[in-house]
């Protein structure tokens, strides 16, 4: 069965209950509020914007075309963001973000404890002191909404098809024919007269990361090699592989001449210790923070991951990657950029099982991921060989 709901395409990539509960509490907040919704689209010239994105570290990656179309849209204004406290180690240095504020939102990182919430109140409390001419919702989320009111920005930018609608006071339509999160989200800066014709991805390469990463690769003495990043991690169980599928791919890559390296995120230590133990040759691990992972990426000849923030780090440092897609569709969230290549099923009619009403694949093992052999993987990488025209242990960057 496809979800879709309301007949937007764009939805099914949300929590279907969550959409529900919000369409809900909007029908019921609608009830008290009379407030006009300016249509006419935002002529004026703000000077103080903020964009916020509570959410993972994909989705803050798919909100760096829209802060650098706003920055190139308004140079003399500053612009803020709001998001997890990740944005500051490898945001910290971009040329489109004037100032950073970071909260751990409870819904974002999945964790609603007390310090977490108050957190949270303070921010939104220090923000309410900057007074902002202009905030946009870089999610489409309701609670992104309620966040841009309490803030108590002058005009507050978003789509309502999640709800929201009380909270926001310029409500573009929502182009119904996108699907892609990026492509949806950039969309509302239309309403803005803003070009949106750029959605790549950039991000700041901080100098003392590649110094590490030098020595990194000295100590383990790996310098010169044609290097592959094994990223086995995702943010939910639904988008993991089986460990020995990985090992067949690193002896493979081996045989190839290249060097694998297996980066691990946290909580992977169990997934890459298991993914060794499978290895017929011993893999060097990295296990280190995001600015010295996406310096790592950068010397890449090629990044082999899951669905998750490691193919928008290896777009964001113009590394080749192929990506494996299960629980959510590809044209949905892949990266918009012809070096990142998709595998997977298209046989499976359940997707995108992780926010549906659709119960969980039996044996906890999701099978639109476990249909993927190592072997279509193998192909994949051969095709990359064969168009790169690299040969055994030659070196493909420089």
């Amino acid at each position: 069965m496809k979800v879709q709901y309301k007949g937007i395409p764009f939805l099914k990539a949300y929590n279907q209950r969550k959409l529900k509960v919000g369409f809900l509490i909007d029908r019921i907040l609608r009830i008290f509020s009379f407030a006009a919704k300016k249509r006419s689209g935002c002529n004026e010239n703000p000077k103080k914007i903020l964009v916020v994105q509570s959410h993972l570290i994909g989705d803050l990656m798919m909100a760096i075309p829209m802060l650098k179309a706003l920055k190139r849209k308004y140079p003399e204004a500053s612009l803020y963001l709001l998001a997890n406290d990740f944005a500051k180690e490898f945001l910290k240095d971009a040329w489109y973000v004037d100032k950073i504020y970071t909260a751990p939102f409870p819904w974002g990182i999945r964790q609603y404890s007390i310090i977490n919430l108050w957190r949270l109140f303070s921010v939104i409390m220090r923000l309410r002191r900057a007074r902002f001419d202009l905030a946009i919702d870089a999610q489409i989320d309701f609670r992104n909404a309620f966040l841009m009111f309490l803030i108590g920005a002058k005009r507050r930018l978003g789509y309502d098809i999640v709800g929201g609608r009380t909270f926001l006071t310029d409500i573009p339509d929502f182009p119904r024919e996108i699907a892609h999160l990026l492509e949806g989200r950039l969309s509302v800066l239309q309403y803005l007269g803003i070009d949106i014709t750029d959605k790549r991805y950039e991000l700041p390469v901080n100098e003392e990361a590649r110094r590490w990463v030098e020595t990194f690769l000295h100590e383990k003495g790996i310098e010169g090699q044609n290097i592959v990043a094994i990223h086995p991690g995702a943010s939910v169980p639904e988008k993991l592989w089986r460990s020995e599928r990985f090992a067949a791919i690193i002896d493979y890559l081996y045989g190839k001449g290249f060097c694998p390296i297996l980066v691990e995120g946290p909580g992977d230590n169990a997934a890459a210790d298991e993914i060794c133990s499978h290895c017929k040759n011993d893999i060097v691990r990295l296990k280190t923070s995001l600015l010295n992972v996406i310096a790592f990426f950068e010397i890449c000849s090629l990044v082999i991951c899951l669905d998750s923030a490691a193919s928008h780090f290896a777009s964001a440092v113009n590394t080749p990657a192929i990506v494996l897609y299960g629980p959510q569709l590809p044209q949905i969230a892949k990266p918009i950029d012809e070096n990142i290549i998709a595998v997977w099923r298209e046989d499976m009619d359940c997707r995108p099982c992780v926010y549906s009403d659709i119960k969980q694949c039996k044996n906890g093992i999701n099978e639109c991921m476990d249909k993927i052999q190592a072997d279509e993987v193998i192909s994949k990488i051969d095709e990359f060989i064969q168009a790169k025209g690299i040969k055994a242990g030659g070196v493909l960057r420089a």
